[in-house]
């Protein structure tokens, strides 16, 4: 049991990002699926393991930032509580909340902004729209993974934003032929 202590211990940031390429995995297929709700349901699966692998780091903002956005997540599937219009702005008021009560570092400031801007762009019925708002929140988290040592989760934000980007190509073409 020691040994297996002692392996943990030595090896978070490895640990630590096995667990975001699972998560990374996991989203990349997320933003190719054209409904939202199925989108939101392996986002959530994404944000658990993301959120899993800050914790390992220590990185608490990344931490509670995943948690908030799993109960997000939830509500926004179904669309009659997605539909009241404070929903978003009531998260985005957990988020800043949570993101000053973790901040730690200067660049956690980063986070934060990206996943409100990320939590109200999910209110949004258009895939294409939460698609486009992906190229604003994810290069933000991406640097906070960076500084946070989750280099596989600054991977999976860089990954997001290519897998958005050929959602937002791919749908737009089926629209016009």
């Amino acid at each position: 049991m020691e040994q297996i202590i002692k392996f943990i211990g030595d090896n978070t940031v490895l640990i630590a990002n096995i667990v975001a390429l699972i998560a990374m995995a996991i989203s990349f297929a997320s933003y190719q699926l054209n409904s939202q709700r199925k989108l939101l349901v392996m986002q959530i699966f994404s944000n658990l393991l993301t959120g899993i692998s800050f914790m390992i780091l220590g990185a608490w903002t990344g931490v509670a930032m995943n948690c908030i956005a799993i109960i997000r997540n939830i509500v926004y599937s179904n669309k009659r509580a997605k539909s009241a219009g404070w929903i978003p702005f009531a998260f985005a008021a957990v988020m800043i909340g949570f993101g000053i009560a973790t901040w730690t570092e200067w660049y956690c400031v980063l986070m934060v902004v990206g996943w409100v801007v990320n939590t109200l762009s999910l209110s949004s019925p258009s895939p294409q729209f939460i698609r486009k708002s992906i190229l604003v929140s994810s290069p933000l988290a991406c640097v906070y993974s960076l500084l946070a040592r989750n280099y596989l989760s600054a991977a999976k934000e860089t990954m997001s934003m290519i897998s958005a980007i050929i959602g937002i190509i791919r749908f737009s073409r089926n629209k016009k032929e």
